[in-house]
């Protein structure tokens, strides 16, 4: 079953942080690993000759992710989900143009057209536009739900065995979604388990 929830994991724990937690701290599940991969298609096993598709992938998304307005859907075709616990960042720029308020024109491009004119009766604005790659993106996610502006969109995957039960389930779902989560244990957990969330400080 791949289960899919939204942002880093909040307790600070990286991958290999989550899977220490869900396989041997608190034992509440057994991952995926090895020869078999979940991607959008369905489930993909790796051959001496190859790979072969196994069935549909098995999927839940956290309410949080829905909320969001990312659904299955916002992944695309032929996406790879892999194995284990993932930890996957997406940075989506927004591209701006300062225009003539009322038309699409640059500054530069509304003089070269109407000649000679007052500045001061001019009003600029910035616009977002729209490119084919960024109408692509914003497809992905349910409608209106798409930010307009750059903006990055972690997702924290894992891929278990078997479904897990609701228990397991919502304490997964809590280290990794919820503020302020506390680790069982945590003397047993070493320095390479964590990874701090990084600020992202927008284009250079």
């Amino acid at each position: 079953m791949l289960y899919i929830f939204a942002g880093f994991p909040r307790c600070g724990l990286n991958a290999g942080g989550v899977q220490y937690a869900v396989e041997y701290v608190e034992t509440l599940g057994q991952l995926t690993h090895g020869a078999i991969q979940a991607r959008r298609e369905g489930m993909y096993i790796l051959t001496d000759t190859g790979e072969e598709r196994t069935g549909d992938t098995q999927y839940h998304m956290s309410d949080r992710c829905l909320a969001d307005g990312i659904t299955w859907d916002w992944f695309p075709a032929n996406w790879a989900f892999g194995n284990g616990v993932t930890i996957h960042k997406t940075t989506a720029l927004a591209e701006q143009a300062t225009v003539v308020r009322g038309t699409e024109l640059t500054l530069d491009d509304f003089l070269a057209q109407q000649g000679p004119t007052a500045l001061a009766s001019l009003s600029l604005e910035r616009r977002h536009i729209e490119t084919e790659g960024w109408l692509a993106y914003a497809a992905r996610w349910e409608p209106g739900r798409c930010p307009r502006e750059t903006h990055q969109v972690f997702l924290t995957w894992m891929l278990t065995d078997r479904e897990l039960g609701e228990a397991a389930y919502n304490r997964v779902r809590h280290i990794i979604e919820e503020p302020g989560a506390e680790l069982v244990d945590v003397g047993l957990y070493e320095d390479h388990h964590y990874s701090p969330t990084r600020q992202w400080e927008g284009r250079k």
